[in-house]
């Protein structure tokens, strides 16, 4: 009788310890497989980051584009271990805390945050290391090896100096490729769910491009170097709205405009002065007394104020001071007494006194003189048209690498 008790007893802790999830396999990747735990553990983490409700729609809809999320990631880490190319324990922290800093949690609390969420620690490290093997794949098959011809980069910047003076775009983009199924559905569910808050981190997350968004401040595209369709589009939002899906020959875009500027015609050999200013007016172009004073004054301030920022917080605070930030300005429109001044001066160092019938100024550099500029925007033409045979190229590979893996996918 006792016997039979102990094995009850048994029994039922054995009963209650089981998961209560049933294991069934959803995805067949080679000789790995994708759980139904996997892909619920990877909804989950796609869920938080983008901040959308976890609610059995949304879930639903956002099944087939995760699975398939699941299965190009296992696919990148299998031929990034084939080809011999690893990622250490130390690059994957690093990634771990760069994303904390984006989320603005404390250090080292990313797991632990996941693991509170019944999210395991493996569904995270899985996708950055699969991440990072991938960008290093890249690296070592693609960007290393891919050239831009001369001809290419010429008739791109004649085609730019002609339009130039015109707008230019700091975007953000989604991109789904023409080549994933069902692209046109993946994409609205995408459009369904995202806003400015949550577009970069839903790109990182279900974005084809290769190419990351983190970077906003360098995301600067002109509008004749934009796609025909993507142009229109973004020609219509304003600052901070997102576009409609875009289809292009590609792919379907969705955009976000983080910024727009209009550029300055370009001529040849222009010399750029990025300045500010500070002037102290005089009672009268005759009062010596009155300019040696200021001359005196701005002579003590050059070591005591460092940065067009500190300059302009002086001017706001002096009552007799004006000027401030000035912006590019062309040498051809700057006077040559102030000229003299400006040659060999240290970026952020007030300048010598110079008096002017409006009175006595200094300037400051705010950034390096910009001198051949057509060569630095060569560079920049060549650098846009690298990134779009960078991405081209990876979604090849990919394509490639899925074409000839065995995958087999179970009903969702």
């Amino acid at each position: 009788m006792i016997k039979m008790q102990i094995l009850s007893l048994l029994f039922f802790f054995i009963i209650t310890s089981v998961n209560p999830y049933e294991l069934t396999i959803v995805a067949k990747v080679n000789n790995e497989i994708i759980t139904n735990i996997d892909l619920e553990n990877r909804l989950k983490m796609a869920l938080d980051l983008s901040k959308l409700p976890d609610e059995k729609e949304i879930k639903e809809r956002l099944k087939p584009r995760v699975l398939d999320g699941l299965i190009n990631e296992i696919l990148k880490i299998q031929e990034a271990n084939r080809l011999g190319i690893f990622v250490s324990n130390k690059e994957v922290t690093s990634q771990i805390n760069r994303l904390e800093t984006r989320l603005r949690i404390k250090k080292n609390s990313l797991l632990e945050n996941y693991t509170k969420k019944g999210i395991p620690e493996i569904t995270i490290l899985n996708q950055i290391r699969s991440q990072l093997l991938w960008e290093k794949l890249i690296y070592n098959i693609i960007i290393k090896n891919i050239s831009i011809s001369d001809k290419q980069i010429t008739e791109t910047f004649d085609l730019l100096i002609k339009k130039s003076g015109e707008i230019e775009y700091n975007l953000s983009e989604i991109f789904i490729s023409l080549d994933n199924i069902e692209a046109e559905q993946r994409i609205n569910s995408i459009y369904s769910k995202i806003n400015s808050k949550n577009f970069l981190l839903l790109a990182e997350q279900f974005s084809d491009s290769v190419i990351s968004n983190r970077n906003t401040v360098n995301n600067w595209t002109r509008e004749s170097l934009l796609n025909a369709e993507v142009k229109n589009s973004v020609s219509k939002l304003g600052i901070g709205q997102i576009s409609a899906p875009v289809k292009t020959s590609s792919g379907y875009y969705i955009i976000l405009l983080n910024d727009k500027r209009k550029t300055k015609k370009i001529e040849k050999n222009q010399t750029i002065y990025n300045l500010s200013q500070i002037l102290f007016k005089l009672d009268n172009p005759n009062n010596t007394k009155q300019e040696k004073y200021y001359k005196e004054f701005l002579s003590s301030l050059k070591n005591t104020i460092k940065g067009c920022d500190d300059l302009d917080k002086l001017i706001d605070e002096i009552p007799e001071g004006y000027g401030g930030n000035l912006g590019e300005v062309d040498s051809k429109n700057i006077e040559k007494k102030f000229i003299n001044v400006l040659i060999g001066l240290p970026i952020g160092q007030l300048s010598e006194a110079v008096t002017t019938d409006d009175g006595v100024h200094a300037l400051m550099l705010c950034s390096p003189v910009a001198n051949n500029t057509y060569e630095q925007l060569k560079k920049s033409v060549e650098n846009n048209l690298r990134k779009n045979k960078i991405d081209s190229a990876a979604q090849s590979l990919l394509n490639r690498i899925r074409r000839k893996a065995l995958i087999e996918i179970s009903v969702l």
